[in-house]
């Protein structure tokens, strides 16, 4: 990009007297975002002007004007602001507001996993956003790091509403047509079905995962490959990757990710209450580390540069920070076609590639991990490059920690010949994983589960493990049993033993694992409500704005109590009315205190509404 750049003299001409042009900040197939000073407002802001020779191919222009239209209706502290929207000749763009600061992709890719008050503090921010757009009718439809900024102030904003739906208005994409970046894209989206909330809340969250793990649950090159893990592979607690992540959090975050939409949270705003939320005051230490995370970018640095823009433009330069994010995906089929079968996908075809790459990963498939004298089972690990890509011929080498117990052979194949404890072990170059088994002698038909309390209270959580009947040797990981509930309605358990009290009475958790079975029984009483927390509450809103409340029971353990019918109530019902679900709105000017009240106990928060900003 040189000052010459025929394009760039068009613009600098278009909106000469407005703004000055400064630089370019990032550069797409379909757009190019630039620097810019306004005159008139002594501000910066970025322009987004479409590539020209687009703007001639039919639809194109109704696209890019519906990015401006969509986030110009949505009035929001975290949503990036449309100022201007303007046509010169050929030239199509918009002005907004210039975000000074960060994506996450490129923060994550320098910094790695986040910590988890910061990461709540910024699901709370986004998820308020995204409530925000779907109470208009929005669904954002590619929520991922790429596309929520961190700003001068620590905030985090979401941009790009480029590929945005409103309601069932025709657009540009109808069902039969997938759009998004596969690996934030929830099942329906896959399939191209038509969307709800749902799909955005899936979508945050897998960042949530990602800003908590470091990485994505499901990665692939192709929207094939990252569909059929998604519904092939269980996606592993991301409390297995942070052992400081709380297991609430952590069971917020996997029902977000359901592959049904039903399963999730009734909406974003529930999930979010769930978190727990995190609202930052001005000198909260973590809005600090967020403001130097913004802050620190390297001088003349084109992708941070690129990413400080108020949207991104899909610009390679950008994707560079972090090697496993994907280009937006568009996949097309006709438009007569039933839905896409996503249980049915098959594995993607990675045969026939030209030379061995470098393994940047290794990963082995849970199995049954209790094992019996004589048993064998193959192990088919995952291998994959510094791409994500699968790697057939990845010359792995393997080994068990205890011959006597599991001999493994060089294709893998693990023959049971022992009791006791056995790790298998992959590796290829610098990248290893391994699988923990145990084996017991043929005839082994129980295991015991523990601990064993005998009553449990309505909101309490429990982490169950397993251990063999005969010699109490702990299995390798819950995950590796089936479990289930005598009656879910009473206590519901996870995949990997977790137990949930849902209402008093009685419940056998089972667990099976290599033929053999385990259970234990519970009672679960009464809770009683130590406290109620308001969740969700935005630092301040303006006349004529709504915003939805949620408030969550605690009992004396500090466990979440869900289902409890809420009372809502305000100090001044002329400042700020509020309806029987929590919807608050915002009247005139004022400070209104907000009580929640759930069987007898209270939760209050404080809420300030002001006048309009003169707005530019």
């Amino acid at each position: 990009m040189t000052d010459i750049d025929p394009m760039r003299a068009r613009l600098a001409e278009a909106i000469a007297g407005d703004y000055d042009l400064l630089d370019e900040l990032g550069r797409g197939g379909m757009a190019t975002v630039h620097l810019a000073h306004d005159r008139a407002l002594d501000r910066r802001v970025a322009i987004k002007m479409m590539a020209p020779h687009l703007v001639a191919v039919d639809g194109m222009a109704e696209r890019f004007l519906q990015e401006a239209r969509v986030a110009a209706a949505l009035s929001h502290p975290h949503i990036v602001p449309i100022h201007a929207v303007r046509r010169s000749g050929d030239l199509l763009y918009f002005v907004m507001r210039y975000v000074e600061g960060r994506s996450l992709d490129v923060i994550l890719a320098e910094r790695g996993p986040l910590p988890v008050p910061m990461v709540r503090a910024i699901l709370t921010q986004v998820g308020s956003a995204l409530e925000a757009a779907h109470r208009k009718g929005v669904i954002h439809r590619d929520i991922k790091p790429a596309n929520i900024l961190i700003d001068e102030h620590g905030d985090a904003v979401v941009a790009d509403f480029g590929i945005a739906r409103v309601g069932a208005r025709p657009g540009t994409t109808e069902v039969g047509q997938t759009v998004g970046t596969p690996e934030y894209m929830s099942t329906e989206q896959c399939a191209g079905w038509a969307l709800t909330g749902a799909a955005d809340q899936y979508s945050l969250g897998v960042v949530a995962y990602e800003l908590l793990a470091g990485a994505p649950p499901f990665r692939g090159a192709t929207l094939l490959e990252v569909v059929w893990k998604m519904v092939n592979e269980p996606a592993m607690p991301v409390i297995v990757h942070r052992r400081d992540v709380a297991e609430g959090l952590s069971d917020a975050i996997e029902r977000m990710m359901s592959r049904r939409a039903e399963e999730r949270f009734p909406s974003v705003s529930d999930a979010i209450a769930s978190l727990p939320p995190l609202t930052l005051a001005p000198d909260d230490p973590v809005r600090r580390e967020l403001i130097a995370f913004a802050a620190a970018r390297a001088t003349g640095h084109a992708t941070d540069r690129a990413t400080a823009a108020a949207t991104t433009v899909g610009s390679s330069a950008a994707r560079r920070a972090v090697p496993s994010a994907s280009a937006q995906t568009v996949v097309t089929t006709p438009a007569a076609a039933a839905p896409v079968d996503v249980e049915s996908l098959p594995l993607p075809d990675v045969t026939g590639r030209q030379g061995v790459p470098d393994v940047a990963a290794l990963r082995l498939p849970m199995v049954a991990g209790v094992l019996t004298i004589d048993d064998v089972i193959p192990l088919c690990p995952e291998v994959t490059d510094s791409t994500g890509r699968p790697i057939v011929e990845a010359g792995l080498a393997w080994t068990s920690s205890d011959p006597a117990v599991a001999r493994v052979g060089p294709d893998g194949r693990v023959v049971a010949v022992g009791t006791g404890r056995a790790a298998i072990t992959a590796r290829s170059g610098d990248a290893m994983c391994t699988l923990s088994l145990v084996v017991t002698r043929a005839g082994l038909r129980t295991i015991a589960l523990a601990p064993r309390p005998s009553a449990l209270e309505v909101g309490d959580r429990l982490a169950l493990t397993l251990a063999t009947g005969e010699s109490e040797a702990l299995l390798p990981h819950p995950r590796l049993a089936a479990w289930r509930s005598s009656d879910p309605s009473v206590a519901a358990v996870d995949a990997v033993g977790r137990v949930s009290a849902l209402r008093e009475g009685a419940v056998e958790i089972i667990a099976t694992a290599g033929g053999a079975t385990g259970s234990v029984a519970l009672r679960v009483t009464r809770a009683v409500i130590t406290a109620v927390n308001v969740s969700g509450t935005p630092s301040r809103l303006v006349i004529g704005e709504h915003f939805r409340l949620s408030a969550s029971a605690e009992n004396a353990k500090g466990h979440p109590l869900h289902g409890l019918p809420v009372t809502w109530e305000v100090s001044d019902p002329a400042i700020a009315a509020i309806s029987p679900d929590g919807d608050l709105v915002a009247l005139r000017s004022g400070q209104v205190l907000v009580a929640a009240r759930v069987s007898g106990r209270v939760g209050t928060t404080r809420v300030t509404v002001s006048a309009p900003a003169f707005a530019g």
